[in-house]
């Protein structure tokens, strides 16, 4: 597996631990559970974020699309 195809595959379990961290969220009972997941699902976005960042930029030093 290449440095591209791992952060592809990065990307996709960072949407996938979202995912999961809002359903968390809507299922929590309390509010304090809710706001933990919250915070998570905010995190696994952010993590998303900077790959896809650092993906682009590769692609980009690689010439590719």
């Amino acid at each position: 597996m290449d440095a591209v195809e791992l952060i592809e595959q990065a990307i996709e379990n960072e949407r996938l631990a979202a995912q999961r961290y809002r359903e968390g969220a809507e299922s929590a009972d309390d509010p304090e559970t809710r706001s933990l997941f919250e915070q998570l699902v905010r995190w696994e976005q952010d993590h998303e974020r900077v790959l896809r960042e650092r993906l682009a930029t590769l692609k980009l030093i690689r010439g590719q699309r």
